[in-house]
């Protein structure tokens, strides 16, 4: 996972540290619990992102250890009542709250069911299904650290991703968006945002942008050359008027940033365009679900379309990579007589978690460029 042949120095939050130096931490982390842990013990970190969560996950991995981690702290209490824990791995800010919790904590009954081959996984989180039951997968943005991990990337979170934060919960503002500055990592060239956060950014850069007078003309310009499949911040109407926007709202960023990948819902067209022409770079909208470690369905980067205004989704492309998918029940006779297809969508492949399709009823629409657009969980079939 973290490749010894580079030897230069990269940023992990708030660390600047070599990958030498990070399996030394690793191997001695490592080398301390596997005195005090079976290869059957289960370890529930409750860390927030941040180098001590990266060394404590690698050390449990490497002595076949597994780790459990949480997507909300609302399940802190019944994932030690379903899945009681070996050991616990906090911070010591933390302690207090997590004693009340053990205190006031009742044994009950119950299971809660995990994708994948748990003989493979070593990290598993855990989050709430919208029937109310408690699931355990690999989850996407572990998928997204650790690919960034291996090819020797810098890389930081924002602050709302403090899941134990003992102060009041982190707002999802424009200031949230670009807290990853406080680390001392490069300027970020790829951004992995939600949709609160593309709205924060592109109304940012669209309000600054007003202030000028030239801005309706070169909405128009910008707008025909996009339908025309142009995209870029190089421009002439990008110089005379973007410019001051990004810098005001990007800062030093604005000319490092490469790439923005959205995930985490439907966006609809009268946002999504918007922010195409506001942030002028690439954009990939990748449609994600928890049992799967990876992104299901995703957009091509070169992606150019002026889409019809309205509140209907934009589609969320064609099947990843190593995924296969399709709509259930569609024969060929359908096909002639329905353009776009509406059915439910299944979905198989390596990134694919085991079981667990029962309790979703998602539908999708297959369109005839290959693309899908889908709402809430897919159905999985394995």
């Amino acid at each position: 996972m973290v490749r010894p042949q580079f030897e230069a120095r990269r940023a992990l939050w708030s660390s600047k540290i070599t990958n030498a130096q990070l399996n030394e931490q690793v191997d001695a982390f490592g080398g301390g619990i596997s005195h005090m842990f079976q290869e059957d013990s289960d370890v529930l970190l409750l860390l927030n992102d941040g180098s001590e969560f990266l060394i404590a996950n690698l050390a449990l991995a490497k002595y076949s250890i597994a780790a459990m981690t949480l997507c909300s702290p609302k399940l802190l209490s019944r994932v030690p009542e379903t899945h009681p824990p070996t050991a616990i791995i906090t911070d010591t800010k933390f302690i207090p709250l997590l004693l009340e919790v053990i205190y006031d904590a009742q044994e009950y009954d119950h299971k809660s069911q995990s994708s994948g081959n748990p003989d493979d996984s070593y990290t598993l989180a855990f989050f709430e299904a919208p029937s109310g039951r408690m699931q355990a997968v690999t989850p996407y943005s572990l998928a997204i650290a650790y690919s960034a991990l291996h090819e020797n990337a810098s890389f930081a979170t924002i602050d709302s991703t403090r899941l134990y934060d003992l102060r009041n919960g982190q707002p999802h503002n424009l200031a949230n968006v670009l807290s990853a500055r406080h680390h001392p990592i490069p300027y970020p060239t790829v951004f992995f945002i939600g949709l609160d956060h593309l709205e924060d950014l592109s109304s940012s850069i669209l309000r600054h942008a007003g202030e000028s007078w030239l801005y309706s003309f070169a909405w128009k310009h910008k707008l025909v050359a996009f339908a025309e499949g142009f995209l870029s911040k190089d421009s002439l109407w990008g110089h005379m008027v973007f410019d001051h926007a990004w810098e005001h709202v990007l800062g030093d960023m604005a000319n490092a940033l490469k790439d923005v990948i959205i995930s985490g819902g439907p966006i609809s067209s009268e946002v999504f365009m918007p922010a195409q022409i506001a942030l002028s770079i690439l954009m990939i909208n990748v449609h994600v679900n928890p049992w799967v470690s990876g992104p299901v369905f995703a957009t091509q980067s070169f992606d150019a379309q002026v889409l019809p205004s309205g509140h209907e989704p934009v589609h969320v492309g064609g099947p990843s990579i190593n995924v296969e998918a399709k709509l259930k029940g569609v024969k060929g006779t359908y096909l002639e007589d329905n353009e776009n297809p509406v059915r439910e969508i299944v979905v198989c492949g390596p990134t694919v978690g085991v079981s667990i399709g029962e309790e979703t009823e998602n539908i999708g629409r297959a369109m005839t460029n290959g693309a899908f657009k889908a709402d809430g969980l897919v159905y999985l079939l394995v």
